[in-house]
């Protein structure tokens, strides 16, 4: 069938901040089914979008650099999600956030109407991305996400997508009603009974997920407590190799007593040496924790829009005019679920990573205060013997207190880092005792669907 596309006007389709909808495609973008709001704010039929590619929905103010790094994640199996000017059959537009999680043989696309600040952003930054394409295709316009995302405090595009899908989760919460729906099993047919089950699976997920999503800020702030503190440590680290060696250029000018000074001197440029190393390693350990933070944050939010999707599309199910056909629920319930099993699981493998990454960081802070520990009795025999000796002495007087300064900080950001992690392992080992309850859940699930499966035969 020739979909005509239409002439694209200034109009902005109905999507309400309320909706959710899902699309589910092949790994090529082909199109294999969708719920009721999908194809409604479409403005595509059923016929009319299944089977084609989902270009369909394309607007052309969308840069094309933007779908490539989509389908390029996706393609690698790594979810990924952005914001996506869409445009309807009569060529109206519509904005979403949109989420992809692919799974083996498929990819799930959930979309929410977006209502974050980034927003903005994106939609900044994409006309500007539409000129260089003009100029010099999506080489030109890729090499400048970087930069551009830098300016708004981003590393990469992973930290701005797991910030943005937070904010935009933040946002729905503010703006949806989280009543549930109440359904009464004896007025229900056999097979919305089912249903009904399901649903209040569902809405047990949800709170489950909730209750992590709530400690999600605590994932944020530990992971920018500690690439400011590892970063202060590098700093400081550097300055106590730089007084090491002024520390030996000034015990060669001593004339009486020099010995003495060059052995604290060199004791100075051995420790700060080892803890240089140290730091080092603590840095490299600190962004492989904050890499995983940023996927937990991510995972969470995700598998937490998963778990309201799902039930979303239950409450779609048991409306009296649903047209959806029985091979088609069975499918879709069947891609849901398995993509919030499979996130679950993702969730659930991440936490144990950060969990013995934190252990880690933990175990070269407590070997970096032992060292530090050991440089603070150096700079204390240091300043008794500046303090002893002549004049010409003066310099080491003042090498030695700088060197007392350098300790006190860094200790100061060694205790912060401490206890931040302390604090936070704790929590987080509370959040991974939850894990076997919501296997329990999902396991329930998928017996309730295995049931609507054997009765609709």
């Amino acid at each position: 069938m020739e979909i005509t596309q239409h002439t694209l006007s200034q109009k902005e389709a109905k999507f309400d901040a309320s909706e959710l909808f899902f699309s589910i495609t092949s790994p090529d973008s082909t199109i294999l089914s969708g719920n009721e709001v999908f194809f409604r704010i479409s403005g595509y039929s059923r016929e009319e979008t299944i089977g084609r590619y989902h270009n369909v929905v394309r607007h052309s103010d969308m840069p094309r650099v933007f779908f490539k790094i989509l389908w390029d994640y996706a393609g690698a199996g790594k979810p990924i999600a952005g914001y996506v000017k869409n445009r309807t059959k009569e060529g109206d537009y519509y904005w979403v956030f949109a989420a992809l999680f692919p799974l083996k043989d498929r990819i799930v696309s959930i979309r929410i109407k977006p209502t974050g600040p980034l927003l903005t952003a994106a939609q900044e930054l994409y006309p500007i991305l539409l000129d260089a394409e003009r100029r010099g295709g999506m080489e030109e316009s890729g090499a400048m996400i970087a930069p551009i995302l830098n300016t708004l405090g981003y590393q990469n595009y992973e930290e701005f997508m797991s910030d943005a899908l937070l904010h935009e989760l933040k946002g729905r919460q503010r703006l949806v009603s989280s009543e549930g729906m109440h359904v009464s099993d004896a007025s229900l047919s056999p097979i919305r009974q089912r249903l009904a089950a399901v649903y209040r699976y569902t809405e047990d997920l949800m709170v489950k997920y909730d209750s992590w999503f709530e400690k999600i800020d605590m994932f944020n702030h530990v992971k920018s407590v500690f690439e400011e503190k590892s970063l202060i440590l590098r700093q400081v680290a550097r300055e106590v190799v730089f007084l090491s060696l002024n520390a030996s250029v000034s015990s060669y000018k001593v004339e009486h007593g020099g010995e003495t000074f060059a052995i604290l001197a060199r004791d100075v440029r051995t420790n700060a040496k080892e803890n240089d190393e140290l730091i080092e390693k603590i840095d490299v350990l600190v962004h492989e924790l904050s890499d995983s933070l940023n996927a937990m944050i991510f995972s969470v939010s995700g598998v937490r829009l998963q778990s309201e999707m799902l039930n979303y599309f239950i409450r779609e199910l048991m409306c009296e005019n649903c047209k959806v056909e029985h091979h088609e629920i069975e499918s879709n319930m069947d891609t849901l679920i398995t993509l919030v099993s499979e996130y679950a699981h993702k969730t659930d493998s991440l936490q144990r990573l950060i969990d013995q990454q934190m252990r880690d960081v933990l175990k070269n802070l407590d070997q970096l205060e032992q060292q530090m520990m050991y440089l603070g009795y150096i700079q204390v025999y240091g300043i008794i013997e500046a303090a002893g000796s002549q004049n010409e002495t003066v310099s080491f007087e003042g090498i030695f207190s700088q060197l007392k300064t350098l300790i006190a900080k860094t200790s100061q950001e060694l205790e912060a880092m401490q206890k931040f992690g302390g604090n936070f392992s704790a929590e987080n080992r509370l959040l991974m005792g939850q894990s076997v309850s919501i296997q329990h859940l999902l396991d329930a699930l998928c017996n309730e669907i295995k049931s609507i499966k054997q009765m609709e035969r």
